[in-house]
């Protein structure tokens, strides 16, 4: 809205209940995003994922998401992403800890923040990644360090808007690599979005493969699961 703001972020207190939450609750019964594959059920109470997915274990201990990729949320992450507007990122990065805080004991915080990495073509092309601007507003309200230099990609995947599960999965294998210099640290994956968790699951694969003690995953913003956009 272009106004002063009340709350010691860049969103007033008059746009914060238009951020669209992961549960929702202005129907009659309300509905949840399944954080692991995105499907939607009605539901009165916050779960983390659906009686399918909750069948089937996961490197990712715990998964912090509070909104759904949807107005403004995702005009937000545009401006960060495409705009290089990188107040955004700390917006973004203030409403992330602001989740983590209500979701989690201080004692179960990671040790490190660990941005998805971009490849270095795209990184040249934007000059920043917004991945870690992200993760650099969420350290700085929960004084967790970032630790951007711990991961990187070894090849361009190109986009992934518009694959299936599957051949994101496929695209994405082997992108990563990651430094041993965190081992035995608990971390958290920073991310913008969450789609069809390929990106996610394979930089959290290549975690654990070196030696890192507990992965949790804070994103942003999850897709339905017809959703297209996003990137992890």
């Amino acid at each position: 809205c272009h106004q002063k703001t009340n709350t010691g972020r860049d969103l007033c207190r008059n746009c914060l209940p238009h951020l669209p939450r992961v549960s929702e609750n202005s129907s009659e019964f309300g509905s949840t995003l399944c954080l692991r594959c995105g499907w939607e059920w009605p539901s009165p109470n916050k779960r983390q994922e659906c009686a399918q997915c909750a069948k089937y274990q996961s490197v990712i201990d715990q998964i912090i998401c509070p909104f759904r990729y949807d107005f403004p949320i995702d005009h937000l992450i545009g401006r960060l992403k495409y705009r290089q507007h990188l107040s955004s990122g700390r917006l973004l990065g203030s409403l992330l800890a602001q989740e983590v805080v209500s979701e989690l004991n201080p004692l179960d915080y990671p040790d490190y923040l660990v941005p998805v990495p971009l490849n270095d073509h795209r990184y040249r092309q934007r000059g920043f990644n917004h991945a870690l601007e992200i993760a650099r507003g969420c350290s700085v309200e929960l004084g967790i360090p970032v630790s951007a230099d711990s991961a990187g990609r070894r090849f361009d995947t190109g986009s992934l808007v518009g694959l299936s599960r599957a051949e994101r999965g496929m695209r994405i294998r082997g992108a990563f690599w990651v430094s041993e210099r965190l081992k035995g640290a608990r971390v958290a994956i920073v991310d913008d979005v969450l789609t069809s968790g390929a990106t996610s699951g394979e930089l959290a694969t290549e975690l654990i493969d070196s030696g890192i003690g507990g992965i949790q995953l804070w994103v942003l913003a999850r897709t339905p699961v017809t959703g297209n956009e996003g990137g992890s």
